[in-house]
């Protein structure tokens, strides 16, 4: 997902750094999955009236459930202005409560069984599913689940630990049609007058996903189908299908950046591993966000479509979700970078292939720049466990400082080791859950080497190096010495720091240098030079996260 600019600054109040162990080992402060019970599937019948502006709108939300344990009742999300009218349990009616936004189910004795829970719920929902007048149709209806907003209108397990099948059965009015997760089962109109004729959707999803990211559109679209791409790449038989759903005045800007969207499934398919969902729709909606990567579905705001429709670099950020937030899932919040800096991040590796290094290396110092300014970098790591509340879960700690440090691991460990961890990775943990020390344990396999030290300080602490460097030639022994200074207000860093040398002839040769984590320390640089230098550059590469000063 990419915000709005404005919803992009989160602020935060400051917290101590915790270790990397306490990181990975605290209780959770954002909810998570039941004990003892495992949703494996959802089926969602939706039902809107046939003519006027719903103003409710009809949900069955049906959970079958693992049970584990011996747990004698469910509790699913449902914010309470929804109304509950009945519950079934294994398709017989159950008694439940209403505390607060869940709805608690009885369930009869028993531990290793399946149960099908059945929640018969209806109101107007005001947010989670959000329902739009429209001129030219009537009205529209947008899922924007993400954090935890599903609970808005649909009754189920609101975390990202929990992932399941979905089932979208979704009757709505002739005019209009219905895309959502999965692949189209059914699109059948009801028989009876034109003028009041509704039709049934149904789409299924064959892999599993979280409720942030389970979702429907329901508008009068105009569909562009582009056609079968990235053949032979995705987990499916065959090619990749991809779409653009907006509405029928959009139309004209189309297919505009889409024109690359087989490319970008290509090449993230190529880098990763095989798209993992049945197709790709990209769906002009009432989103709050810029893009939102609902599971083969994104969403982007219809206002990018007003004009040229969204940019390369936004459809590449949220395709990239697709393998990271969507198929491997942070299993807690706290850990939501393994979603937004790898979606920032392989963005950017797409500017690097699509248009070269140069435009790559100023992306990276844009994603700096903004880091560097912003008041939550010194106030809080990129794994924050002291959040409790999800709807300050974003920030630019999680996009482009998190997205940032991908790319100095990059740098650490050297590309066979870093492309061949993330692929080991992903393949792992694929439509499943992850937290950032099963990403660490795939790092340390492919570099061979601990990198405790390095998550230690980019992750679980606050701030960014401040290095003020300098150099002096040693013509006896033709080196370089470098001086490297910090932690006036941060504790210092081990940094690879790249050192380019030009000698008289005008030619440059880059080196780099290790160096450690001390508020002072002197570096040889490992490469012998015929003569003094000209001139030393530090940090040409832009991959230290922090400012480098030369004196």
């Amino acid at each position: 997902m990419r915000p709005e600019p404005l919803l992009r600054l989160v602020l935060a109040v400051a917290s101590l750094a915790a270790s990397p162990l306490a990181a990975q080992q605290a209780p959770s402060k954002t909810g998570g999955s039941r004990p003892g019970i495992d949703v494996l599937h959802y089926a969602f019948r939706v039902e809107f009236p046939a003519t006027g502006v719903p103003d409710t709108v009809r949900v069955i939300s049906t959970a079958r459930l693992l049970r584990t344990a011996a747990v004698t009742a469910l509790s699913l999300d449902l914010v309470a202005v929804m109304q509950v009218d009945s519950v079934q349990v294994n398709e017989r009616a159950a008694r439940f409560t209403r505390p607060g936004d869940s709805v608690r189910v009885e369930l009869p004795a028993g531990t290793g069984d399946t149960i099908v829970v059945a929640v018969f719920h209806r109101g107007a929902p005001s947010d989670g599913l959000v329902i739009r007048r429209d001129a030219a149709s009537g009205w529209t209806a947008f899922g924007d689940n993400f954090p935890d907003r599903a609970r808005q209108w649909l009754a189920v397990v609101a975390h990202p630990s929990d992932k399941a099948l979905v089932d979208w059965d979704v009757l709505a009015p002739s005019t209009h049609r219905v895309i959502a997760n999965g692949a189209l089962v059914e699109e059948t109109p009801e028989s009876g007058p034109a003028a009041a004729r509704r039709t049934r959707t149904r789409w299924r999803t064959l892999r599993p996903i979280y409720p942030s990211v389970m979702v429907i559109g329901v508008a009068p679209f105009a569909v562009l189908e582009l056609g079968d791409t990235a053949c032979g790449l995705g987990e499916l038989p065959g090619c990749v299908r991809q779409s653009v759903w907006t509405a029928p005045s959009q139309r004209a800007v189309l297919p505009g950046h889409f024109a690359r969207a087989g490319e970008i499934v290509a090449f993230f398919s190529q880098l990763v591993g095989p798209f993992p969902y049945e197709k790709l729709a990209h769906v002009s909606t009432s989103t709050r966000w810029g893009g939102m990567e609902n599971a083969g579905a994104i969403f982007y705001d219809e206002k990018l479509f007003r004009t040229t429709g969204p940019d390369e670099h936004l459809i590449a950020h949220e395709t990239a979700h697709q393998w990271f937030g969507d198929a491997v899932t942070e299993r807690e919040w706290p850990h939501v970078w393994l979603s937004e800096g790898f979606a920032t991040y392989f963005a950017a590796l797409w500017t690097e292939h699509a248009q070269g290094d140069s435009v790559f290396r100023a992306e990276r110092v844009q994603m700096r720049d903004r880091v560097l300014s912003a008041p939550i970098t010194v106030q809080k790591a990129v794994i924050d466990e002291s959040l409790s509340d999800v709807r300050r879960v974003l920030n630019s700690n999680v996009y482009q400082k998190a997205g940032f440090v991908l790319h100095m691991l990059r740098t650490e460990i050297g590309d066979s080791a870093f492309f061949g961890a993330i692929r080991s990775y992903y393949a792992a943990h694929r439509h499943g859950n992850a937290l950032t020390s099963d990403l660490q344990a795939e790092f340390e396999r492919a570099a061979g080497r601990p990198l405790d030290w390095f998550f230690a300080q980019w992750m679980h602490r606050p701030g960014f190096a401040e290095v003020t460097a300098s150099w002096r030639w040693d013509a006896a022994s033709k080196r370089l010495l470098v001086t490297v200074a910090q932690g006036a207000r941060f504790a210092p860093y081990r940094l690879s720091l790249a050192v380019d040398v030009t000698n008289a002839a005008g030619a440059t040769q880059r080196a780099r240098i290790v160096v450690p984590a001390a508020t002072s320390s002197t570096v040889t640089v490992p490469v012998m030079f015929d003569s003094a230098p000209v001139q030393v550059i530090f940090d040409a590469d832009a991959s230290i996260m922090g400012t480098v000063r030369s004196r």
